[in-house]
């Protein structure tokens, strides 16, 4: 778009310092499309063609230095000349193409005969570049309007959008319900049912469990070892995660005071509560204060939260399978 400006700037500063140039030249040069309309990325011919006195030698201006607005020049044709008379003309064709639709225009072009001022110019040049094969080519001659083959087409009736916009509508709609369905409602339950199955299992494993490790424990002969604040801790640890399998009881962050509190709205019997009541203050006592508790103490504690958990959880199974039993029927 710049250079376009410049040439006609340079184009209007000749007409108005050589008001009598056009009349006094005696070179001519024309410049013309061989059509006025190509699709996007095709490309058309530019003739340009320059008449002079015979012995002048014309120099067209290099394309490269065109102003061009949505084109460009792909190739160069030789030029040819031919003299009749005083008279010799020149061809000179370009092949001209365009990437973008819409209008595209070439600047006047100069013709020299000299290094200094032009001694002809063409007229600007103009053409439409368009995406479909249907335009009009102004270029032709109008023809007759043909009808397709077999007549005149049937067009079909127009067919409303609505059902299919409704139908959209109404099937966003609904996706979007069950989704809200689905994590306010389906989800939670979901969860729920899963939660209260790992609970069911820990139940029912959580004796066990505790037995096992209470084997292991016993196996470390950590009294013996003369290590009583480790063995103490671990039993502790055993009995208290037990009571929260089984009975959901947070014993793992509870004093023994808490524990106890609990331990009342079980089915534990008072021999079994006073049992772990006093393993437990002799377990605070070893684990803060350094307690050193005789041997047959701690075999005695022991044996009393190996039996605590093996009777509590062999009633417990039996309750839940009589239970289950009634459910059943």
């Amino acid at each position: 778009m710049i250079k376009l400006k410049r040439f006609i700037a340079i184009w209007a500063i000749i007409a108005v310092a050589f008001p009598g140039f056009a009349q006094q030249t005696a070179v001519k040069a024309t410049a013309k499309f061989d059509s006025t309309h190509i699709l996007v990325g095709d490309h058309l011919k530019l003739h340009l063609d320059v008449q002079c006195s015979k012995g002048t030698a014309p120099r067209i201006q290099n394309h490269e230095e065109w102003g061009m607005k949505n084109c460009e020049v792909l190739d160069v044709a030789s030029p040819i000349s031919k003299t009749k008379g005083n008279q010799t003309s020149y061809r000179q064709d370009y092949i001209v193409t365009a990437f973008d639709t819409g209008v595209c225009i070439i600047a006047p072009i100069l013709i020299f005969l000299d290094d200094t001022l032009p001694a002809a110019v063409t007229d600007t040049l103009k053409f439409y570049v368009d995406t479909l094969p249907q335009f009009v080519d102004t270029a032709e001659n109008f023809r007759d309007i043909k009808l397709p083959m077999g007549g005149l087409e049937k067009v079909p009736p127009h067919k409303s959008k609505a059902p299919v916009i409704i139908g959209s509508f109404l099937g966003i709609a609904a996706l979007i319900t069950l989704i809200i369905l689905f994590f306010t409602l389906w989800l939670p339950k979901i969860k729920e049912k899963k939660k209260l199955k790992e609970r069911q299992l820990r139940r029912e494993s959580s004796g066990a469990i505790a037995l096992g490790h209470i084997k292991e424990l016993r196996a470390k002969e950590l009294c013996e070892k003369g290590r009583p604040k480790e063995h103490y801790s671990e039993l502790s640890m055993i009995l208290r995660t037990y009571l929260d399998d089984q009975w959901d009881v947070n014993a793992k962050e509870m004093v023994t005071d808490e524990i106890m509190s609990e331990l009342n709205h079980l089915d534990v019997t008072e021999q079994q509560k006073m049992e772990l009541l006093s393993f437990f203050r002799l377990s605070d006592l070893v684990k803060y204060a350094k307690q050193q508790p005789p041997m047959e103490d701690n075999a005695r504690h022991i044996d009393n939260v190996t039996r605590f958990v093996s009777d509590t959880d062999r009633r417990e199974q039996q309750l839940r399978a009589q239970q289950s039993d009634q459910h059943k029927k």
